[in-house]
């Protein structure tokens, strides 16, 4: 009887070491293969590691390569679909920049097309600036040549002597009278007058009271000889023909003539007036005198005394 439980008793001690072992190593070895499971999937190092040494192990490298084929396989499958996909989306902006790119050009196109227009309106407007500015200058230095030579008959006037230069004004219009006695001094106005017919003094004397601007005076001289030109009338508010004739045949030829040329300046027909009616001695000496000083006016005044065919 004690043989017998010595027996069942070292059975049960051989059992329970194995048992023990086991109970022992099942739980270290899942630690161990749970951990290199997830060291594996997680660890990108490890994983590498691992799969490295399972690739110098016989038969566990075949289903690493494999497996591999069959990841790559699938890799450039998937990037290729990518690519499309990148691909139509550069597609897309392309198309977006070409259509963005050629509105720009047709705006610049319309912003040249604008500018070539209004540099060329800025050109026609400055010709024409320029042009006016021409026509304002000319126009001036024909106001201010026209005063000169007014001033410049008054001052030849008032180089006369009274009595001679005083009948020869009285044959001018009132409006020319005035324009001339307006440009002279006041003394030498004064002598003038003194000589002058009363009532054609007067009148002069009352316009120069109320004198305008010289533009005004210009003007009203000017449409003075336009009405007596266009009713062919000559006015005689001074001296008759023969009295004329015997003023300038006094005179020397040269103050004459002096005389003469500017009063054409004003009105041609005065002159001409008084060459008509000189003798034909006095008219060669004046003729000559005016020739001397201008032979151009005079020309054109002697053409004019020529009888037309």
């Amino acid at each position: 009887m004690a043989e017998i439980n010595q027996e069942s008793v070292e059975k049960e001690s051989g059992y329970s070491g194995f048992e023990r072992i086991l109970f022992f190593a099942t739980p270290i070895l899942f630690t161990i293969i749970l951990l290199a499971v997830l060291l594996t999937m997680f660890n990108t190092n490890w994983r590498n590691h691992m799969i490295a040494l399972a690739e110098n192990i016989p038969i566990v490298n075949q289903w690493i390569s494999s497996d591999k084929d069959t990841a790559e396989g699938e890799e450039p499958g998937k990037e290729k679909k990518e690519n499309k996909n990148v691909q139509k989306e550069q597609e897309e902006q392309i198309a977006e920049l070409k259509a963005l790119l050629a509105s720009k050009d047709a705006d610049l196109r319309n912003l040249a097309d604008s500018r070539k227009t209004l540099e060329e309106q800025v050109a026609n407007l400055n010709k024409e600036i320029k042009d006016l500015r021409a026509e304002q200058h000319e126009e001036q230095l024909t106001e201010e040549q026209y005063a000169q030579q007014v001033k410049d008959l008054a001052n030849l006037y008032a180089k006369m002597t009274p009595s001679k230069s005083a009948p020869i004004l009285e044959n001018l219009a009132i409006e020319e009278l005035v324009l001339v006695l307006d440009a002279m001094k006041q003394e030498d106005r004064a002598k003038i007058l003194e000589k002058m017919n009363p009532k054609v003094a007067a009148d002069a004397s009352i316009q120069l009271k109320d004198v305008k601007p010289a533009d005004n005076l210009e003007i009203r001289a000017l449409q003075a000889r336009l009405k007596k030109n266009e009713a062919s009338q000559e006015s005689h508010n001074g001296l008759d023909q023969t009295q004329l004739s015997q003023t300038f045949a006094n005179m020397t030829p040269k103050s004459a003539a002096s005389i003469l040329l500017e009063t054409a300046k004003i009105s041609a027909e005065k002159t001409l007036n008084v060459l008509n009616t000189v003798d034909d001695a006095t008219r060669s000496r004046l003729l000559n005198a005016m020739t001397e000083e201008d032979k151009e006016a005079t020309a054109k005044l002697v053409s004019k005394l020529f009888p037309s065919k």
